[in-house]
């Protein structure tokens, strides 16, 4: 009940399904966080970049006042994993349902671990000790491979150098069901629900890349004929090029832009449509 005045998602749903995206929003209705949450046996697990932790933990305690809640960092003693279209073999190891499972269903595997299917992706958490255990057979995708496939899901993350950068509509969260239109009030939900209904989506975030391992940072811009139209959200260098996301003006959607370097990044499909 004190997270669903805070977040955009619905968290009564929680308690059904697992890996609800959400965002975490200033007043003004800007993205400060967009955490991943997960049911636990006593409370809500939010997954974030380990970098906005202490930012999100000391913003909510705010408004704690007499809420019967209490807020703790586990991030010394909870982990989270990654698979990557796992085989058979992958989910046979961490004892899995079958491949084909429903997305955003969660599995309890035992001594606190839990899978979720996201899409082709399965993120899999728990204690420390059990999830090495359980994860011993299974593929284990490392945090590059884990970032590019979430911008092949056009997954955007947000870190603290982009936060409050943009709104929820912005990196598509209402298009991800990170956003319910029908729970009622939340931080920032009149900015969010305002732009919904009146239409002023001007920016969206899509996918590009560029044939070349270039480094670039979330809000570098990118420029088409020579006027800056967009930001990198999240970009991730290898295998001889550059992934990334952006946040773009709907007027250069399908455009090919160019970094501050001068490289071209050519859009690139999603996997779910961006009107």
């Amino acid at each position: 009940s004190f997270l669903q005045g805070q977040l955009t998602q619905d968290v009564r749903r929680v308690a059904t399904q697992g890996a609800l995206r959400a965002a975490y929003n200033t007043p003004q209705g800007r993205v400060i966080a967009l955490p991943r949450l997960h049911a636990l046996d006593d409370g809500v697990l939010l997954q974030l970049p380990r970098e906005l932790v202490g930012l999100v933990a000391a913003r909510l305690r705010r408004f704690v006042l007499r809420s019967k809640v209490q807020l703790h960092d586990v991030s010394d003693e909870w982990r989270f994993a990654g698979l990557l279209a796992p085989a058979r073999a992958d989910l046979d190891a961490l004892g899995a349902p079958a491949a084909d499972a429903a997305p955003g269903t969660a599995h309890a595997l035992g001594d606190g671990v839990t899978a979720v299917r996201l899409d082709q992706r399965w993120v899999v958490h728990g204690p420390a000790a059990a999830l090495a255990a359980r994860l011993a057979g299974a593929r284990v995708a490392d945090a590059q491979a884990w970032r590019r496939a979430a911008i092949v899901a056009g997954d955007p993350e947000v870190g603290s150098a982009a936060s409050e950068a943009w709104i929820a509509q912005m990196l598509n969260l209402d298009l991800l069901d990170g956003i319910s239109f029908t729970k009622g009030c939340y931080t920032g939900q009149e900015i969010v629900a305002r732009t919904q209904h009146l239409g002023r989506i001007k920016r969206r975030t899509f996918r590009y890349r560029v044939e070349a391992e270039r480094p670039l940072a979330p809000l570098d811009p990118l420029t088409l004929d020579g006027a800056k139209v967009g930001e990198v959200v999240s970009a991730v260098a290898g295998d001889g090029g550059t992934e990334l996301l952006a946040v773009v003006s709907l007027e250069a959607r399908d455009r090919p832009l160019l970094t501050s370097s001068g490289d071209a990044c050519e859009p690139q499909p999603l996997p779910y449509a961006v009107q």
